[in-house]
């Protein structure tokens, strides 16, 4: 192992061991679960609304898998909370993947981008069925 991908793994681990939004929210507006089947990886996102439907209060995830799975989906916490609901699902597989800051070969890339796909699938979801999210 390079000295890079030495330091990436301690970051990693250290992350992976404080996980700050892990956890669930018992009154979430938005819960979505879905899993990786070529590796196991299961997430299931939990995001609180502000009363207006228009802001992301707060963002909780629950699951098991791979460390990559598991840090990727601690940094789409923070990356989305407190923003508009606009605002992110403006956010792109490329923001979340720049902040893990590393390359990730085609499996791993799954692997990180488990969260986004919950995430977006879920608040597509919310917004067809709830008009009072529409702006």
């Amino acid at each position: 192992m390079d000295t890079v991908d030495a330091e990436y793994y301690e970051y990693l681990v250290a992350r992976f061991k404080k996980l700050k939004n892990k956890g669930s929210i018992s009154e979430a507006d938005i819960v979505y679960e879905d899993g990786n089947p070529s590796c196991g990886d299961l997430l299931k996102i939990y995001i609180k609304l502000s009363p207006d439907k228009k802001k992301i209060e707060d963002v909780k995830f629950e699951g098991k898998g791979c460390t990559i799975s598991m840090v990727s989906a601690d940094i789409l916490a923070d990356l989305i909370k407190g923003k508009t609901l606009d605002e992110a699902t403006k956010f792109q597989k490329k923001d979340l993947v720049d902040e893990l800051g590393i390359d990730l070969s085609p499996v791993r890339i799954k692997c990180a981008l488990l969260s986004y796909k919950i995430f977006k699938m879920g608040v597509y979801g919310i917004k067809i069925n709830d008009e009072s999210i529409h702006d």
